[in-house]
C-alpha cells in the first residue's frame, strides 16, 4: 500500500503489533513466528477449524451509529461465533484493514483497541494481517481454532423428531436497528414519550449493540454430545434454520416460544410497531445457537442454562413429511414475511 498523507504503512503495522502484543501470550505453545514475516507460523496437535468474515461500511455498519471501537470489536466477535457454532476452541487471528481516505490513524488505532479488547476476554492471539486502501472502511478477519477428538459440530445432521433449542434472545439485533435506524422519526411523531422511556431505549441500544459469541456453550454442547446439528443466527433463524436440517427434512417453529426480550416487547408497543415477529425471526445477527437434539438430552441442557447462566428454550421440532418450515402461531400457520439480510 502506497503512503498517503498522515498514515503509512510501515507506521501503522508497528502500532497493530504494538497495541495487539498482550494477545501473544493466549497461545505461545503453538505460536512459532507471528507479525512481521509474509507469514505467521504455528502447530498444534488438535483438528483445525478455519473461518472468514468481513464486516465492512454502509453493509454491516455505519459510522453514523457505531463507533471505531464498537467496528473493531465487532469485526471479532462475529468471527468467534463461527468457530462456536461448530463446537470449536478460538486460538489465532489474522487481521486485514480496508482504509478510506477519511479514517485517520487515530481512528484506526481505536478499532485496533476494540479488536484487542475482544482478543483479550478471550484469549485469542493476533499473528498476522494486511492493510490496503478502499473506498470504505472495512475489516476482515480471518479466525482459526480447534477442536479435540470427534466433538466438532456440523451442520445438517438432524434427525427426525429431534428439539429444536436456541439460546439467549433473538430479535435483539433488529430492534437495536430499528431504534437507530428511526431515530428521528420516533423523536419527531413520539414526542410524548417520558424521560424513563427514552432512557430505556437508549440502554435497549447501549445493551444489545454487540452481539455474544456463545463458545462455552457450544464448547459444553460438543463435549457432551448434546446437539446432532448446530450453527449460529447470524442471517436469520428464517434462512438459518433450514441450514442445521438434512435434504428433505422439515420442521415446525413455534412463535409462542421464541425466546423474546420482554423490553423489546414493551417498546414495540410503545411504538406501535406491528407483526414484529416477522422482523425478529428474518433480520439476522443474533448470533445465537441455533440446534437440534433428541428429547432425552433436555434435562441436561437445562441444567448446563442454569450452570452457564445462559438462557436456552426449545422452540420447535424437525419433522418429515413437510415442504420446508413451518412456523406455528397459537396453533396455526403463521406466514412469515422475509427480511432476511442480502449480503449482495
Amino acid at each position: 500500500m502506497r503512503e498517503k498523507e498522515g498514515l503509512n504503512e510501515t507506521g501503522l503495522i508497528r502500532e497493530i503489533e504494538k497495541i495487539s502484543l498482550i494477545t501473544q501470550k493466549f497461545n505461545k505453545s503453538i505460536i512459532i513466528k507471528s507479525i512481521g514475516d509474509d507469514c505467521a507460523i504455528f502447530r498444534d496437535k488438535n483438528s483445525m477449524l478455519v473461518s472468514t468474515d468481513n464486516i465492512t461500511e454502509n453493509v454491516h455498519f455505519t459510522l453514523k451509529f457505531y463507533s471505531f471501537y464498537e467496528i473493531g470489536s465487532k469485526s471479532l466477535l462475529v468471527n468467534l461465533s463461527d468457530i462456536a457454532a461448530m463446537g470449536g476452541i478460538p486460538r489465532l487471528f489474522t487481521l486485514s484493514l480496508f482504509i478510506p481516505k477519511y479514517v485517520n490513524e487515530e481512528n484506526i488505532k481505536e478499532a485496533l483497541y476494540g479488536i484487542v479488547g475482544v482478543a483479550k476476554k478471550y484469549r485469542v492471539s493476533l499473528i498476522g494481517g494486511n492493510i490496503s486502501r478502499a473506498s470504505e472502511f472495512s475489516i476482515s478477519i480471518t479466525i482459526i481454532g480447534d477442536y479435540k477428538d470427534e466433538n466438532v459440530i456440523k451442520r445438517g445432521n438432524s434427525k427426525i423428531g429431534d428439539a429444536v433449542f436456541v439460546s439467549g434472545e433473538i430479535g435483539n439485533s433488529w430492534m437495536t436497528y430499528y431504534l437507530q435506524k428511526q431515530e428521528k422519526h420516533i423523536d419527531k411523531n413520539y414526542i410524548n414519550l417520558k424521560n424513563f422511556e427514552k432512557k430505556n431505549i437508549e440502554n435497549f441500544i447501549s445493551k444489545f449493540k454487540l452481539p455474544t459469541p456463545r463458545i462455552k456453550l457450544a464448547k459444553e454442547l460438543a463435549a457432551k454430545k448434546l446437539a446432532n446439528s448446530l450453527t449460529d443466527i447470524s442471517d436469520g433463524l428464517y434462512k438459518d434454520i433450514s441450514n442445521i436440517l438434512r435434504f428433505s427434512q422439515g420442521a415446525l417453529i413455534w412463535i409462542n416460544e421464541l425466546p423474546v426480550n420482554e423490553n423489546l416487547k414493551h417498546i414495540a408497543g410503545l411504538l406501535n410497531i406491528r407483526k414484529y415477529e416477522d422482523k425478529i425471526i428474518s433480520f439476522g445477527e443474533d448470533y445465537e445457537l441455533l440446534w437440534t437434539t433428541d428429547d432425552k438430552n433436555e434435562k441436561e441442557i437445562l441444567n448446563l442454562s442454569s450452570r452457564l447462566g445462559v438462557k436456552i428454550k426449545k422452540i420447535g421440532r424437525v419433522v418429515n413429511g413437510i415442504n420446508g418450515i413451518k412456523f406455528l402461531k397459537n396453533g396455526v400457520e403463521y406466514p412469515i414475511k422475509d427480511s432476511t439480510f442480502r449480503h449482495l
